[in-house]
């Protein structure tokens, strides 16, 4: 029996493209996987996710300390948890609506519920909000009277 100790040329040349294939798309998934763990790609499992959401309804149009009107209906807002005065944003949709600096109060204990409280003259200024399940109040307007 005879043994093959050699390819031909093209075999050769196919061997070398799919190795070179192989290291490149095996390169660009480790780019992928460092760049979504340094960004907090949690979606993924890589990295942890810093960022708190919860779900509120406004009944009516309400007013952030930036003077932006949010109007009626569903949102959701999502902040990050490790800063004491972070940017708040509301998304409705899944599009960002209003982003609003906040002051994080830390409260004695987890708050049962997502609650607002709203302020001013006909209540249409968000003055807080207490996402449920965390000890803390996302402050917008301390001076509102409630």
């Amino acid at each position: 029996m005879k043994r093959i100790t050699h390819f031909n040329k093209e075999v050769r040349g196919f061997m070398k493209v799919r190795v070179i294939r192989f290291g490149l798309t095996l390169a660009a998934v480790l780019v992928i996987a460092t760049s979504l763990s340094f960004a907090g790609g949690g979606r993924f499992g890589f990295g942890k996710s810093s960022t708190k959401s919860v779900a509120v309804t406004l009944d009516k149009a309400t007013k952030l300390n930036n003077d932006t009107v949010l109007q009626p209906g569903e949102y959701t807002v999502k902040f990050p948890d490790n800063t004491q005065s972070p940017e708040v944003e509301f998304y409705t949709d899944g599009k960002l609506a209003a982003k609003a600096q906040a002051k994080v109060e830390t409260q004695p204990q987890k708050n049962e519920y997502t609650s607002m409280e709203l302020g001013g003259e006909n209540a249409d200024v968000m003055v807080a909000i207490s996402p449920d399940g965390l000890p803390e109040r996302l402050v917008f307007n301390e001076l509102v009277e409630k």
